[in-house]
Formats: structure tokens, sequence, C-alpha cells
């Protein structure tokens, strides 16, 4: 991420937390940049997102099980999730389902555009 730097070298994260702690320590311009800031994070994190799949599934994935097996100690429960030797091929499986799911929906709807 591009770091904004305003006054006194301080980043926008940091302004964030003072923001927090009071709201009027921003100045009109330094929330205009915080807010520029959180807007580009958003975008670029939406990207990143796109273009890698396997985050979705493996947070569905490790989602689904844990709810399904409400460990006690979730994060030694997680820790093994992750480190499970057939984690890749599953979480490929499951991003080959979701293009396929993508795809019949995608179809289903420029049918339904057609017929309108």
């Amino acid at each position: 991420f591009q770091h904004y730097y305003i006054t006194n070298n301080l980043s926008v994260m940091e302004h964030a937390v003072i923001e927090k702690a009071n709201p009027i320590a921003l100045s009109e311009d330094q929330k205009a940049a915080l807010n520029k800031y959180k807007i580009q994070a958003r975008k670029d994190n939406e990207i990143f997102l796109r273009q890698h799949p396997e985050v979705s599934c493996l947070i569905s994935d490790f989602l689904h099980e844990v709810l399904l097996k409400r460990p006690e100690q979730v994060v030694e429960f997680a820790a093994n999730h992750f480190t499970q030797p057939d984690i890749r091929p599953r979480i490929n499986s499951q991003i080959k389902e979701e293009k396929k799911l993508l795809r019949r929906e995608a179809r289903k709807a420029v049918k339904s555009a057609e017929k309108a």
C-alpha cells in the first residue's frame, strides 16, 4: 500500500488511531486524506481478493470446519487445519467448483436477459 504522510510525519493509520481517541484531532485535510486512503485500500483489497479466489475458499473452508467441529482450542485447530497435507488440492477443487457455478449463473443471467 502507498502510505500517505500528513503533518508531523505521522501516517494516515497513526492519525486514524488518534481520530478514534479524539475525533476532532484531525483537520479537514487530514480527514479527507484518510478517507482517500480508506477508499484506495478497499479498492486494492477488492482487486487482490478477485485475483486470489483461494483466499475466500481458505476462509470459507476453515469457518465451515470450525462451526462443524466447534473445537475448544480454536488457534490450535487453525494451525492444524492450515497445515493439512491435502489442503492445496481441496482448495483447488473448491475454486474449480466455484468457477463452474459462476459460469452457470452467468449463462442463466444471459438467457434471462435474452428472454426479456
